[in-house]
């Protein structure tokens, strides 16, 4: 339980809380009436643990759940227009062919609107372990001489069709004039075999090659940037309720995060169920100090919960409360942003100086 001077503090630190539509709280029974409001109607909203944790300046992790709701204009460039009586597209040359990720949506104010509806919250102390890994994928990739001369001839024929063969017999020769006869002999060789796999045969050219004179041909073996990546954040929560209230509230979370992984099976119509199955809810999580971003720990992008285990004997036996309730409870939670991180995010973030270490 808090004293009278916690009380003090928790209810100036919901100050904070009431503009945002979050519970409220007495003044002379803090945790009391946190737990009234906490715990009324058949869907609470905002969930806390520990009850008394919140003070004006307590470092936690806070837990926004939202539906996911898509924009209808998923590629963000078609505006419909009436022409006369007729709607027609048009294009903004700038967004034309970029697809806006879920991220742009959820900060747009129309979005914000709508996702404000189904808005819930849970605030938990800050994890044992803190830790972010943001990685970029690369592939090794070869281009050799014969490889980079048929792009060469390429390029032109797309440029002009009728100079494609001229273009081809041009950026052979200018190849050949420059090696012996040996590996000449050896490059007509390797493009026999090329020839002979149209009709079936298995043939590689640098096999062959290999053969007549021991060489490879030069590979021009580089590093090369080939995608994004996705990142995950792995939570390990303990939950000890120390009384029945906060074991309601420890079961009000658990439900909670379930409930909003799960998928939904679409609206019933007509006695029929829906013919599409809807995704589940998506996650904002942020690291805070008091009502502030925290100003140090990372930031995270629009997540969704991929995987969550509960183990309702993390002691290593069965033990419970009288009303049913495990005295010791562990949950393991995987988070996984559901757009990649790019260096404007940064920028974005910064506002003229370095608030954290961003994302």
């Amino acid at each position: 339980m808090a004293n009278q001077e916690d009380n003090s503090e928790l209810t100036s630190w919901q100050n904070y809380a009431n503009g945002r539509s979050y519970f409220t709280v007495d003044t002379g029974g803090a945790l009391d009436g946190m737990v009234n409001k906490l715990m009324a109607g058949p869907e609470p909203t905002t969930f806390t643990y520990p009850m008394d944790m919140m003070k004006e300046k307590t470092d936690h992790l806070h837990i926004r759940i939202f539906q996911k709701i898509r924009s209808e204009d998923v590629f963000g460039f078609a505006n419909v227009q009436k022409l006369g009586e007729k709607e027609a597209f048009t294009f903004n040359k700038d967004d034309f062919l970029k697809i806006k990720p879920f991220t742009d949506q959820f900060n747009a104010s129309k979005g914000n609107e709508e996702l404000e509806k189904t808005l819930r919250h849970i605030f938990l102390p800050i994890p044992q372990q803190v830790s972010d890994a943001i990685s970029v994928a690369y592939a090794e990739d070869t281009l050799n001489p014969l490889q980079a001369a048929g792009l060469k001839a390429v390029a032109q024929g797309i440029e002009d069709p009728t100079k494609l063969l001229a273009a081809s017999k041009t950026a052979t020769d200018a190849l050949m004039d420059q090696l012996d006869s040996g590996t000449v002999n050896a490059l007509k060789a390797a493009l026999s075999g090329k020839a002979l796999n149209a009709f079936g045969a298995n043939v590689s050219s640098t096999g062959v090659i290999g053969r007549a004179t021991g060489q490879i041909l030069q590979s021009n073996l580089e590093l090369l940037f080939s995608g994004v990546t996705l990142r995950s954040f792995p939570f390990v929560y303990d939950f000890a309720p120390r009384d029945p209230r906060e074991a309601e509230v420890v079961k009000g979370i658990i439900r909670t995060l379930k409930k909003a992984m799960a998928p939904k099976g679409g609206s019933v119509e007509g006695g029929r169920e829906a013919l599409f199955i809807n995704s589940p809810d998506v996650f904002q999580l942020e690291y805070k100090t008091g009502d502030e971003t925290h100003p140090f720990l990372n930031m995270f992008k629009v997540c969704v919960l991929t995987d969550m285990s509960v183990n309702y004997t993390a002691s290593g036996t069965y033990a419970t409360y009288g009303d049913g309730a495990p005295v010791h409870i562990q949950v393991q939670m995987t988070f996984k942003e559901i757009n990649p991180i790019y260096a404007e995010d940064y920028d974005n973030l910064s506002n003229g100086g370095i608030t954290n270490v961003g994302y």
